[in-house]
């Protein structure tokens, strides 16, 4: 049976846990290491180099050009990291909503953060990343998942660093356990913006958008459709949500609104509905001929299959 990477021998075995046992002494009244930190007798393994002094991996922060690196066990750093985030995302006025709430919510943002640390894959020696701008937040884990359907069950359900799992949840982050790509969707259901994960080789990296994003009217959603489809000519409802991070129900309505004002036109029904953008009244007559052509494709390609 391979031994997964928290339980592997660590490269580093002169390792000192000052800071950690300063923070399970204040929090729990105990500052002995918790169970799992040795490979075998004496030799200790990954889990305890992350809750080291040493600990070799980092969580980067990025805000307007600007990088912080976290230090020490990468649960405090992850704490640390999230403090300053709430500090630096100040509350906003959403649209025909009230109340106040954070640019980014905080739900998501340490789901998002907790989720990134539970499921890296440090063996690879990159960083955790999170890149703030003041309509997205990207947080960049390393390890990548084979697919879509791989990616939300090992998301959902068995975590890469099982043991900082458990560490996580006793501190109370970790509480959604199986939940949280849920919990982080939920807290957007109502502002038609949609966070999204996206899953490579190297790495997985969730988007969060901004609750002022430019993308929460309708009005302001349908110049940022228009200027996607003039640069890509076309996209269905469900690509268009997922590239843009709005509501599959808000992107219907802001086709609806372009479409009446002349400037695309739509084929098709549902999540299936296909936008092609005009360019101009001078060739819209070509724009309609090349829909023609690829309506034909798509159904010459349908019955072929």
């Amino acid at each position: 049976m391979t031994l997964s990477f928290e339980d592997q021998p660590a490269e580093k075995q002169k390792l000192t846990f000052k800071t950690y046992r300063e923070f399970a002494k204040k929090y729990w009244g105990d500052n002995s290491l918790p169970d799992g930190v040795y490979a075998r007798s004496k030799i200790y393994n990954n889990f305890a180099m992350m809750l080291a002094d040493q600990c070799p991996w980092h969580i980067v922060l990025k805000v307007k050009g600007e990088e912080k690196t976290f230090v020490g066990p990468i649960f405090i750093q992850m704490s640390e990291c999230l403090n300053e985030l709430k500090d630096t995302t100040p509350f906003v006025n959403m649209f025909n909503k009230v109340g106040r709430y954070r640019r980014f919510p905080g739900v998501a943002v340490q789901e998002a953060l907790v989720n990134a640390l539970i499921h890296s894959d440090l063996s690879m020696s990159f960083e955790i990343k999170v890149d703030l701008t003041e309509y997205l937040m990207l947080i960049t884990s390393p390890g990548g998942f084979m697919g879509a359907e791989e990616f939300e069950m090992v998301m959902n359900t068995s975590p890469r660093n099982k043991r900082m799992s458990s560490l996580l949840q006793r501190m109370g982050y970790a509480k959604l356990s199986g939940d949280g790509m849920y919990a982080i969707k939920q807290c957007y259901t109502t502002s038609g913006l949609v966070p999204v994960v996206v899953s490579h080789d190297d790495c997985f990296i969730v988007q969060l958008p901004s609750l002022d994003d430019t993308a929460k009217t309708i009005g302001q959603g349908s110049d940022t459709v228009l200027t996607y489809l003039m640069e890509n000519k076309r996209g269905n409802i469900v690509d268009l949500s997922r590239q843009l991070m709005i509501s599959v129900h808000r992107m219907k309505m802001i086709l609806d609104v372009l479409e009446s004002d002349g400037h695309i036109l739509t084929m098709g029904l549902g999540a299936k509905r296909t936008a092609f953008y005009i360019r101009s009244e001078k060739n819209e007559l070509e724009d309609i001929l090349t829909i023609r052509s690829d309506i034909r494709l798509s159904v010459s390609c349908l019955n072929a299959v």
